[in-house]
């Protein structure tokens, strides 16, 4: 379960990304920014629960 989770919220992280990189308006852009670093931290305690498995 962790895995298929750890999958979706790269896909989502990658999708993030993309947008941040097209848009034009700073506010946007940050907000993707701030959603991709979330998302960086909940994937590194996936793979610290990961790792202790």
């Amino acid at each position: 379960m962790l895995t298929y989770n750890r999958a979706s919220l790269k896909m989502v992280r990658n999708n993030l990304h993309v947008y941040a990189m097209e848009t034009t308006e700073p506010g946007a852009k940050t907000a993707y920014h701030e959603s991709m670093m979330k998302i960086d931290e909940i994937l590194e305690n996936i793979d610290k629960k990961l790792n202790q498995m």
